[in-house]
């Protein structure tokens, strides 16, 4: 009588521990889909403030006859003939502030390490082929000799790009009236 009570213990333990096992593998695999979700949400949000600090850039330039004058010269392989502000050049640099990231040659908008994951992120660490980058707002953080350390929206850490490729968002008024086309006659 005592083996079978023993017996049956050991079953009823095995069958709890089956059980136990089993619980145990969902709650880790519904864990594991939570944590998914949270990243893929989070990736989510990081390719919207990024396209923003993209958007935001070209939308400054596109605003800005000097900026966009020197950002269609870049991307025509020609020399802008305006001498424009930039920061850690001909105006002071201020960490903390804004300024807009434009190449005027091909370029990877952002290092390739470290990014986040996702096509946008990879697409922008990956060098032009033939014209370059399209302008990013990007944060100043510090001068490194010829460089600047900035941070964006497009990357989870700060990284250098040369002080010749940052301008200040506002750049001198242009005074010079606009004239319609065949304002003269």
């Amino acid at each position: 009588m005592k083996k079978l009570e023993i017996v049956t213990g050991l079953a009823q333990y095995k069958v709890l521990l089956a059980i136990l096992g089993v619980l145990a593998a969902w709650a880790s695999f519904e864990g594991w889909k939570w944590n998914q979700a949270q990243h893929e949400k989070y990736i989510a949000q990081k390719e919207e403030a990024c396209q923003q600090a993209i958007e935001t850039a070209s939308n400054d330039v596109q605003s800005d006859r000097f900026l966009k004058s020197v950002y269609y010269a870049g991307l025509m392989n020609k020399k802008s003939r305006f001498q424009l502000k930039q920061p850690g050049i001909n105006t002071e640099f201020q960490a903390n502030k804004d300024y807009i990231l434009m190449h005027s040659q091909p370029a990877s908008l952002i290092p390739e390490s470290p990014r986040y994951e996702g096509s946008l992120f990879a697409r922008l660490s990956k060098q032009t082929d033939n014209k370059p980058p399209a302008p990013l707002i990007v944060t100043g953080k510090k001068l490194v000799g010829k460089q600047a350390e900035v941070i964006s929206a497009c990357s989870p850490k700060s990284f250098t790009v040369s002080r010749e490729n940052l301008y200040e968002i506002t750049q001198p008024i242009d005074v010079t009236p606009y004239l319609p086309p065949f304002s003269s006659f």
